[in-house]
């Protein structure tokens, strides 16, 4: 493995610990600690996504910046969100202004992960490399987990100590990324346009667009779900990603494998009939089973779901096989983000809504909607040769 692609995986490995700290304890956080309801919680959404509603501004400055410098960036911003969460958080309003600091710095991340790991393995193990990114992600995941299960629930440590603690493991990515080639992505930087638009990319778009849905569903309502109906506490929260970031270590380098092999065609329409069932779970399950049976099985959705996050590296994939040049992959990308985000930031108010006015099972049985319009969208899709 080259030397810098190990670089950028272990940058990878940081912010998926740091992602899952601040993933598994914002809902207790927000839900004990604010005393936030479920119609709240949704709308808390919007501002969470509006970097990447910009992410197209973003992508577009950051296509300019040399890489290194962009990625150590990245970090630098997150330091100064969870130093913020740790000191400066004792109302909403403080905490969703480190919260956008926090999601500007995730947010511009994807596309120089993304760009930069495809650059540095080839355009031959597209796949590949991207499930190596997931799988190093998942070991994040598992740091992550490992960190608030120990700090919550062995030491009993507070959010201030837990968010400290999130700070400091973003420090050595502070040192990696600034140690990578000066020359990853000189090429596209000096050719590099800010912003594309493509009739060629709608199909990557669409999907883009579908994506936001889907993702931001189950990412809002899935937690929210098991904290608010099921009591459930960051430590739990936290186990179950770490258990979906275990099985991800092997899984999704298979993934990738599979996108390489049978192209993205056949893996998204078998990951949107996947979404279905699951949808169809989430909304049935809660309503027919007792507390117990429907607690056990609703983290088992949540494990698998987070497993099937990763299959959406086949748009990615898909990009770079159409892209007309290297230097179109970030501002697409970029674009593609906001994209996403505009319905990204849509949907969970509307999911919301439908969780007080109907009840949580119309905001699954939504995400199953979404997930059959991706089916017939991805059909669209020419077929590997």
């Amino acid at each position: 493995m080259k030397t810098s692609l190990a670089k950028l995986l272990a940058t990878i490995l940081l912010l998926g610990a740091t992602s899952t700290i601040f993933m598994s304890v914002m809902p207790d956080y927000l839900s004990n600690q604010l005393g936030i309801d479920g119609e709240m919680r949704g709308a808390l959404e919007v501002p969470r996504e509006l970097p990447g509603f910009f992410l197209v501004f973003i992508a577009g400055f950051l296509v300019r910046v040399q890489r290194r410098k962009a990625i150590t960036m990245v970090f630098v911003v997150g330091v100064v969100a969870f130093l913020g969460f740790a000191f400066l958080t004792d109302s909403l309003l403080r905490f969703v202004f480190f919260m956008i600091i926090w999601s500007s710095a995730m947010h511009a991340f994807i596309p120089l992960r993304d760009t930069t790991a495809i650059e540095l393995a080839g355009s031959g193990k597209r796949g590949w490399v991207l499930g190596r990114v997931g799988a190093y992600r998942s070991l994040g995941l598992i740091l992550g987990t490992a960190v608030v299960w120990f700090l919550m629930s062995q030491l009993k440590a507070d959010f201030k100590i837990t968010w400290l603690v999130g700070a400091v493991l973003l420090l050595p990515g502070i040192l990696i990324s600034m140690s990578l080639s000066p020359s990853i992505g000189e090429t596209e930087r000096i050719t590099a346009r800010r912003f594309i638009l493509r009739k060629k990319y709608r199909l990557f778009y669409a999907l883009c667009m579908l994506f936001g849905a889907r993702k931001q569903i189950f990412l809002t309502f899935a937690p929210w779900l098991l904290v608010s109906v099921y009591s459930q506490k960051a430590p739990q929260l936290a186990l179950a990603m770490g258990a979906s970031a275990l099985i991800g270590i092997f899984l999704k380098p298979v993934f990738g494998k599979l996108i390489d092999k049978l192209g993205e065609r056949t893996v998204l329409m078998a990951d949107a009939a996947l979404i279905v069932l699951l949808s169809t779970a989430y909304a049935v399950v809660p309503e027919l089973a007792g507390p117990g049976t429907a607690l056990v099985l609703l983290y088992c959705f949540f494990v698998l779901d987070e497993l099937l996050f990763s299959l959406s590296m086949a748009r990615t994939t898909y990009l770079s096989r159409i892209i007309e040049r290297d230097s179109e992959m970030v501002p697409t990308i970029g674009l593609g983000g906001t994209i996403d985000h505009i319905v990204s930031m849509a949907v969970p108010v509307l999911g919301g809504i439908l969780w007080v006015k109907v009840g949580p099972w119309a905001v699954f049985a939504l995400a199953g909607f979404v997930a059959v319009i991706t089916f017939f969208t991805v059909s669209a899709m020419p077929v590997k040769k």
